[in-house]
């Protein structure tokens, strides 16, 4: 599991998070849940740009390359002498050249993107550092990202003079087999240039996405206002198309947004499902979509590109009794359903096991008793596969997740009895949640770890204040005389 530490960032004294399958932050408006999942997104944003380079091969050589390479193809070749067949690599059973290599290389790329995490925040939140806590200076924010195993801590700061070495061990990496080329004609070859690329650069790459695993997957990013940007993104390319004509002519203006919804509306906009991001798409992914659209929205989002549109349009089709009874666009549809489009359309072209879907208020323009199913729909997204954090103010919504983490301990034939499914079971471990709130003895905000029970599910600490303040007035009124 990865922990991330925000320390000044908007409005967070500091904060301490770990990602689990699904993890969940809670609090009033503006004490920094958006902050800190931005500052998450920034770094699976970083690491994926920085491994996409590395594929492309990024990786340069260095002095000691061609010493390493020997010595690798001598071990290489002792092995094949031996006839020892090797099945995984533990980095720590390398010659001693080629992990001096390796630790120098992965320090190397360590710092490199660490430089890439600050480019990504400042692209989230701007050039000038105003997501830094108010009252606070530029070289007081920091971002710390631990890892227990294999171990990985890597301190972010906007000034490198002020920045610790990264730490990280690679004796706990272990590879697999086809990290390193054993085959016979291989093993004949003389180290020259291309024995050097074949053996050391792709071990490189294996051990370097060994130190960034969690974080290599793709992540998907739902801000709070998706429904307005939703409605108004077509606006917003009209405007852009209508311009360009004067490209060359007259200066344009493009429209600004905030990072996270600029992330968004682009990757909307692309969403194409003749050329769909499938690869892993498994059957019970299928089936949590099929649940959300079915129990949630009673009907199927999708995109239309009949007709000759010059863009896809988002299009809901209602359905009855498994049949579609009609076809409309958004600005024709709920708040509901243009909240939850979306999320539905990204799950169907984007969205793939192992990645990370950050998914803001799920509670928006739901009505309590849709906010209990998407709940269910949203551990089902889980079981699949995907990695979910959400931000919510819904004691609603936690309180479903509490039962659906009861029912894990319940029996098939109860479950089938009383309408759930194993798929909507959430296993205790799998679930984290932090209360993002004011801090006692500082001007900014703080986050709590949440005590989660396997008989009670996530402590509501959180949100009791204000139920037993309702509670209280409720038997205030009822005082009142109604004459």
């Amino acid at each position: 599991m990865i922990t991330f530490t925000a320390r000044n960032l908007g409005p967070l004294v500091e904060g301490t998070v770990e990602l689990r399958p699904l993890t969940i932050f809670v609090g009033p408006s503006n004490t920094g849940k958006s902050y800190m999942a931005s500052a998450i997104y920034a770094t699976a944003m970083a690491v994926g740009d920085f491994s996409r380079f590395r594929h492309t091969g990024g990786f340069s050589e260095t002095e000691n390359t061609g010493a390493a390479a020997k010595s690798l193809l001598e071990w290489a070749k002792q092995q094949a002498r031996n006839e020892l067949s090797i099945s995984e690599l533990p980095v720590a059973s390398l010659p001693e050249k080629a992990q001096e290599w390796l630790k120098g290389l992965v320090f190397q790329q360590l710092i490199f993107l660490r430089s890439a995490i600050v480019n990504q925040i400042r692209q989230l939140h701007g050039n000038d550092p105003g997501f830094v806590r108010q009252g606070s200076k530029p070289s007081d924010f920091q971002l710390n990202i631990r890892r227990q195993y294999p171990v990985l801590h890597l301190k972010v700061q906007l000034s490198d003079d002020l920045e610790p070495l990264p730490d990280f061990d690679l004796s706990q990496i272990t590879l697999p087999r086809s990290a390193i080329e054993l085959t016979p004609v291989f093993l004949d070859a003389d180290v020259d240039e291309w024995a050097e690329f074949r053996i050391a650069f792709p071990l490189a790459t294996y051990t370097v996405q060994s130190v960034f695993s969690e974080l290599l997957s793709s992540i998907h990013y739902m801000p709070a206002a998706r429904s307005g940007i939703v409605q108004g993104h077509k606006v917003l390319a009209a405007a852009l198309a209508r311009q360009s004509r004067r490209i060359g002519l007259e200066p344009i203006s493009i429209p600004s947004l905030p990072g996270v919804a600029t992330e968004f509306l682009g990757n909307l906009i692309e969403l194409d499902k003749r050329n769909a991001n499938r690869p892993k798409f498994t059957n019970r992914l299928g089936k949590a979509i099929d649940f959300i659209e079915s129990d949630v929205l009673s009907g199927k989002v999708d995109l239309d590109e009949s007709g000759g549109l010059p863009m896809s349009e988002i299009v809901y089709l209602p359905e009855k009794g498994g049949a579609v009874t009609g076809k409309f666009t958004l600005e024709h549809t709920s708040s509901m359903v243009s909240e939850l489009a979306p999320l539905i359309l990204f799950l169907k072209y984007r969205v793939n096991p192992g990645d990370l879907l950050i998914l803001e208020e799920p509670e928006s323009h739901l009505h309590p008793a849709a906010q209990l199913r998407l709940a269910r729909g949203i551990v089902r997204l889980v079981n699949a596969g995907v990695r979910v954090l959400i931000t919510t103010h819904s004691d609603t919504f936690v309180s479903q997740i509490n039962n659906l983490m009861r029912i894990s301990f319940a029996s098939q034939r109860w479950l089938r009895e009383k309408g759930f499914s194993q798929e909507e079971c959430l296993k205790p471990d799998d679930l984290s949640a932090y209360q993002f709130d004011l801090a006692d003895d500082a001007d900014g905000t703080v986050t709590k770890k949440l005590e989660i029970t396997p008989d009670f599910g996530v402590d509501d600490d959180w949100s009791y204040p204000v139920v037993k303040s309702l509670y209280d007035e409720t038997l205030l009124v009822q005082k009142v005389r109604v004459s």
